[in-house]
């Protein structure tokens, strides 16, 4: 039940036997020993501090007549009733002295111990302090370094825009990589002058054998319409530039960090679970789309697949 005076929850208390209100041990000024020591017929009549400084009702204005016995009984009947309570009240009373002493004797006892606990409270406050202030270090150069390897992987990734990576070009002895290219580019409709390439180069591919090839083109705008070239031929394959014995797919991609390339992965993933209809990778940028009439969003950081709902 909840104490009529503060509000607060309790299971055990006191009951009014007046106004019949229930409260807990602290808001009805007594203590749960002295309670139980009133006994079943005086704690029915025990009185709250409200009922018990409750005023007494106005006398009655004299009349001329004189007063008759059957006034005087009523009078004294009145006296009796707010009388009632009086043995309860000077029980209260020496319970409430009784507990006083009893508090006494243990907050001298207790004063020492709180002296003891203040001391230690004053070094763990310091300690504390100074644990919060290393914290708030700790998390400054937590904050700085995320911003920092942001900042480098934005750098990486902006170093590679004129960067194109080619991958299922199988690798030959003493091959010529600038011949490679251009048969690409004849197979999808694109000259590619070797002035355009500053340079070319494989690399290996992640947890395979496989080595792919990256283009530097030296104008920027050339590379994206190589790689649009390239996409638009879905079937590009090694048959298509001289590979006879081999079959296999050619993909043309703009060349992403490895970080990027893990978080294409996961736009992926994320897309085929809430059903977008379109990902695709634009000036080293994530685009995704959910249908035609979707806006267009980019995916920079991992925390932006959770737009993709």
């Amino acid at each position: 039940m909840n104490c009529d005076s503060c509000g607060s929850r309790f299971t055990d208390g006191v009951q009014c036997g007046l106004c019949k209100k229930h409260y807990d041990f602290p808001c009805a000024q007594i203590s749960e020993s002295g309670w139980r020591k009133l006994g079943v017929e005086r704690r029915a009549v025990w009185k709250c501090t409200t009922c018990r400084g409750r005023a007494s009702p106005a006398p009655a204005t004299p009349t001329p007549d004189p007063p008759s016995l059957e006034n005087i009984m009523k009078e004294i009947q009145a006296l009796k009733a707010h009388l009632t309570g009086l043995p309860t009240l000077v029980e209260d009373v020496k319970s409430i002295k009784s507990e006083i002493s009893e508090m006494k004797l243990s907050c001298e006892f207790l004063s020492g111990k709180i002296d003891d606990f203040a001391t230690k409270i004053s070094a763990i406050e310091a300690r504390v302090s100074s644990l919060e202030d290393l914290s708030e270090n700790v998390s400054t150069l937590q904050s700085d370094v995320g911003m920092l390897k942001l900042q480098l992987a934005v750098n990486d990734q902006r170093s590679r825009l004129n960067n194109v990576e080619i991958k299922g070009v199988p690798e030959k002895p003493n091959e010529n990589l600038f011949t490679v290219i251009e048969a690409i580019g004849n197979a999808v409709n694109f000259s590619i002058p070797k002035s355009q390439i500053n340079y070319l180069y494989r690399i290996q591919v992640s947890n395979t054998k496989e080595k792919s090839i990256v283009v530097n083109f030296v104008n920027r705008y050339v590379k994206e319409d190589f790689v649009a070239s390239a996409r638009a031929i879905k079937t590009l394959s090694t048959a298509d530039v001289g590979f006879k014995s081999v079959s296999r797919r050619i993909f043309v991609n703009d060349h992403l960090t490895a970080d990027m390339k893990l978080l294409l992965n996961k736009t992926k993933l994320r897309a085929k679970e809430f059903n977008f209809s379109y990902v695709w990778v634009k000036y080293s940028k994530i685009h995704v789309r959910k249908s035609d009439s979707s806006r267009v969003f980019l995916v920079n950081k991992e925390e932006d697949l959770n737009k993709m709902v």
